[in-house]
C-alpha cells in the first residue's frame, strides 16, 4: 500500500508547478499594466469600455 504522504507530496508538486506556470503566462500582462502606472479609476474605465464593447457583440 502506498503511503498517503507521497500522494500529498505529489499533489503539492503539481499545485506548485501550476502556480509557477500561471505566473509565467501572466507576466506580460502584469508588466504591461505596471509599466503604465494606471490609477484605479483609469483601470476601471478601461474595463468598463471593454465590457460595453463585448456586450455589443
Amino acid at each position: 500500500m502506498t503511503n498517503p504522504g507521497w500522494i500529498v507530496l505529489a499533489w503539492l508538486v503539481v499545485a506548485l508547478a501550476s502556480a509557477l506556470k500561471f505566473w509565467s503566462i501572466t507576466r506580460p500582462y502584469r508588466d504591461k499594466t505596471l509599466a503604465r502606472g494606471q490609477t484605479v479609476d483609469e483601470a476601471r474605465q478601461r474595463l468598463e469600455r471593454r465590457w460595453r464593447n463585448d456586450s455589443k457583440v
